[in-house]
């Protein structure tokens, strides 16, 4: 599992073994730049945030959101081809 925090908390969790950290947090920044998206992730558009994943790296994800302590979690999990 590979994990990047935003400095509000929001944590981001690929569960994949095709991208680093770095690559991790850089696609978050960028997403959020090309996107004009804000850095309060309880607004984006997590299908937005899947097509974006998969130009990228070329991986089909599902984002599933989670809350722990008052934090928001976007879990990216890797959808198997045929599943």
């Amino acid at each position: 599992m590979v994990t990047w925090e935003m400095p509000d908390g929001t944590e981001f969790r690929y569960l994949g073994i095709g991208v680093s950290d770095a690559a991790l947090r850089e696609f978050v920044l960028r997403f959020m730049s090309s996107e004009a998206m804000s850095w309060d992730a309880s607004t984006w558009d997590d299908r937005q945030l899947e097509l974006a994943f998969l130009r990228r790296f070329g991986e089909t994800i599902k984002v599933l959101r989670e809350r722990s302590a008052g934090r928001t979690i976007l879990v990216f999990q890797p959808v198997m081809a045929g599943g």
